[in-house]
C-alpha cells in the first residue's frame, strides 16, 4: 500500500477523472487524497476518499459572470485562467500541498496544478503529470490546434510540420504568463523551470495520459477516458418527455461555459425549431433556465442532469467540447455538434470531426440557422450514426481507470 496525492484545480470537468483513478487505486489498497478546492470537499469525501483543501478555493455564493466570460474568450481566456489559477495563488497552493503532502509516496497532479512540481522538488519526492486532454500535452507529433487555426487540420502533414513551432510558442506564452511563478521558485532556492508549462527543473517520474487512444496515439499509449458517473435519479418530468416521442436534440455547455452561454440557449431553441425536432437544454443553472421563458411544446430544460444519465437518449448532442463532455458524447454513440469556446475545446471539436462523428461551429459564430444547417447532415446520414455508435462500443470497452491504476502500481513496484 502506498500513499498517493492527487492534485487538481478547476471545473467539475477537472475534477471528475482524477475522482475515479483515486477511486481505482483506493480499491486496490492505497491510501488517496485528493488536494483541490475547498467547495468539492463534499464530493470527495462522498466518495470515500481523503480531502485536503488547496486554493485558490471556489468562491461562496452566485458566481462571477463577469470572470467566467473572461474565462471563455477564445483568445484571452487562457491567459486569465492560467493567471487566476496558477500564477497569482502559487504562494498558497505550495502552502497547502506542502501540508497534504506530508508522508506520501508519489504526487499524481493536473497540468494546472503547478505548485505540485515545486512541492515534489523540495521533498525529494517523486511527481507525474496527468494529462486529461491531447491539447495539453504540446505534443510535437500530435499537436493541439488553437482556435482560430482550424486550416492547419486540413492536412496532416501541415499539422505535424507546425507541431514544434506551437510547441515553442505555447512554451513562451506560458512563461511569460508565470513569472510570478518564476519568482517565487528562486525565492524558495529551486532551480528554474526548463518546462515552464508543467514548472519543473527535471522530467516528472512518468506520466499518465487521461483520455481515448482515438483522440490522440501518443507515448505512452492514453489510458482510456476515467469515466467517474455521480449517481442521481432521472426527473420524472425529463422521463416522461423521453418516454413520449422521438429521441430529443440534447444541448450543454458542460460545467464551465455555461456561466457565459451568451444567446447558446435561446438559439439552441430556435435551431431545434426549424428541424422541427425535440429537445432537452441542460440549462445549468436556474438563471438560464429562467432566461428562456415559458417553452413550446416538445422542448424541456433542466437544471443539471449527469451526462450519462441523458447522452444515450439523444438523438444528436450539441455541447461546448470540454474533453468531459466529449467523453460523454463519444461513450453513448451519439453525433455532435461541437461549439467550442476556448482552451482545449477547438482541438476536441477537430479530433471529434476526424473521427467523422462531429460537426463543429464556434461559439461566437453560433446562431440558429447556422446550427441547423450543421445539424441537418449528421442527423440524416446514417453513416454518421454507424460511426458513432462503434465508437460508443469502442469507449465503453475501454478501462481508463484500470489502465491508469495499472500504469500508476507498475512504476510503483519498479522503483
Amino acid at each position: 500500500m502506498s500513499r498517493i496525492l492527487l492534485a487538481t484545480t478547476g471545473s467539475l470537468g477537472d475534477l471528475f477523472p482524477y475522482l475515479a483513478v483515486a477511486a481505482g487505486l483506493q480499491g486496490r489498497g492505497h491510501q488517496v487524497t485528493i488536494a483541490t478546492a475547498e467547495g468539492y470537499r463534499g464530493r470527495v469525501e462522498a466518495a470515500g476518499l481523503g480531502f485536503a483543501p488547496m486554493r485558490p478555493s471556489m468562491p461562496e455564493g452566485e458566481p462571477d459572470l463577469a470572470a467566467f466570460a473572461r474565462a471563455m474568450d477564445r483568445r484571452t481566456g487562457p491567459e486569465f485562467v492560467w493567471r487566476t489559477l496558477v500564477a497569482e495563488p502559487i504562494r498558497d497552493a505550495y502552502a497547502d500541498l506542502m501540508a497534504a503532502s506530508e508522508g506520501v509516496a508519489l504526487i499524481l497532479a493536473s497540468p494546472v496544478a503547478a505548485a505540485a512540481p515545486m512541492v515534489a522538488e523540495r521533498r525529494g519526492l517523486p511527481w507525474a503529470p496527468a494529462y486529461l486532454q491531447p491539447f495539453t500535452l504540446f505534443s510535437a507529433e500530435d499537436p493541439g490546434i488553437p482556435g482560430g487555426y482550424d486550416w492547419l487540420w486540413r492536412a496532416e502533414w501541415l499539422r505535424r510540420l507546425a507541431g514544434p513551432a506551437i510547441r515553442s510558442v505555447a512554451r513562451w506564452m506560458v512563461g511569460r504568463w508565470s513569472r510570478e511563478v518564476a519568482g517565487f521558485r528562486a525565492e524558495l532556492g529551486l532551480a528554474p523551470a526548463t518546462d515552464p508549462i508543467l514548472n519543473a527543473a527535471s522530467p516528472p517520474a512518468f506520466s499518465l495520459s487521461l483520455f481515448s487512444p482515438l483522440l490522440s496515439r501518443v507515448e505512452p499509449p492514453p489510458t482510456g477516458f476515467p469515466f467517474w458517473d455521480e449517481p442521481a435519479p432521472m426527473p420524472r418530468e425529463l422521463a416522461r418527455f423521453l418516454a413520449a416521442g422521438p429521441p430529443p436534440l440534447v444541448f450543454t455547455l458542460g460545467s464551465a461555459a455555461i456561466y457565459a452561454p451568451g444567446r447558446f440557449f435561446a438559439e439552441s431553441l430556435e435551431a431545434a425549431r426549424l428541424l422541427g425536432q425535440r429537445a432537452v437544454l441542460l440549462t445549468g443553472t436556474a438563471a438560464n433556465r429562467a432566461a428562456l421563458g415559458p417553452l413550446p411544446p416538445g422542448m424541456l430544460a433542466v437544471d443539471y442532469l449527469p451526462h450519462s444519465a441523458l447522452f444515450p437518449s439523444a438523438s444528436a448532442i450539441i455541447h461546448q467540447g470540454g474533453i468531459g463532455t466529449s467523453a460523454q458524447a463519444m461513450r453513448a454513440g451519439r453525433p455532435m455538434l461541437v461549439v467550442p469556446f476556448s482552451h482545449d475545446q477547438p482541438d476536441n471539436a477537430a479530433r471529434l470531426a476526424r473521427l467523422g462523428i462531429a460537426a463543429s461551429l464556434p461559439a461566437t459564430r453560433y446562431r440558429a440557422e447556422g446550427a441547423a444547417r450543421a445539424l441537418e447532415p449528421l442527423l440524416d446520414n446514417p453513416e454518421v450514426e454507424a460511426r458513432a455508435g462503434a465508437i460508443g462500443r469502442v469507449i465503453r470497452a475501454e478501462d481508463g481507470v484500470g489502465a491508469a491504476c495499472d500504469r500508476v502500481e507498475a512504476w510503483l513496484g519498479g522503483r
